[in-house]
């Protein structure tokens, strides 16, 4: 697994060759924090991280489409489409190590079919030996899915977010994608004065109908 840090020469460079800007991420991120906080404990525990993730999906297009990219849901996952269609970026809520690159992070949540067979693309992408099953092509499948992956931690004064640009090669035991292949890191932000919410849900899974292997 190569873990960078944005920060860092080998990093920009890689978030030049995606064609992305880490100034440009963390205004989205900005944007949906902002978004998120108008939020208040009256409103229902989901709907903080429902707004988070939603608008940032949001955000990343309004940002990313003047440049050429597309706005997709196959199977009704949210994806930004790379001008070329050559991968395509999604957003998640993460775990506790989400941002922290001496740990592994994982989802937050179970993922449903239609996000695990977008992970089994990017394995059988990155590791040629391996068979997935074969689904049928339309826009925005059988390509690379990075996932904008994030986490909330909230401080004495206010949130802090902590967010990664990772690319996944195994949705896990239970369906949380546990595996990365590349992981960006990206510094913290830190909102100070910004309302902190106890964990709460968010709506990236649509429809879909999260599942669990056995053994």
């Amino acid at each position: 697994m190569a873990v960078m840090h944005v920060e860092d020469s080998r990093g920009q460079s890689r978030l030049a060759d995606l064609g992305l800007s880490a100034e440009a991420i963390e205004n989205v991120l900005r944007r949906a924090e902002a978004e998120r906080n108008f939020c208040t404990p009256l409103d229902p525990v989901s709907l903080p991280g429902n707004i988070f993730w939603g608008r940032t999906i949001r955000f990343l297009r309004e940002a990313y489409i003047p440049d050429g990219w597309r706005s997709v849901s196959p199977q009704n996952v949210s994806l930004l489409l790379s001008p070329e269609e050559d991968f395509a970026i999604t957003a998640s809520s993460g775990n506790k190590a989400t941002g922290y690159a001496a740990l592994t992070p994982a989802t937050r949540y179970a993922k449903g079919t239609a996000v695990i067979r977008r992970v089994e693309t990017n394995r059988q992408l990155v590791f040629p030996g391996y068979e997935a099953d074969p689904e049928p092509q339309g826009v925005g499948e059988g390509i690379p899915t990075w996932f904008l992956l994030y986490q909330h931690v909230n401080t004495l004064t206010g949130t802090r977010l902590y967010y990664e640009l990772s690319l996944p090669t195994n949705p896990g035991s239970r369906g949380k994608i546990d595996s990365w292949h590349e992981r960006i890191i990206f510094p913290y932000i830190d909102f100070e004065g910004f309302n902190p919410f106890p964990n709460d849900d968010d709506g990236e899974g649509g429809i879909d109908i999260p599942i669990e292997r056995l053994g």
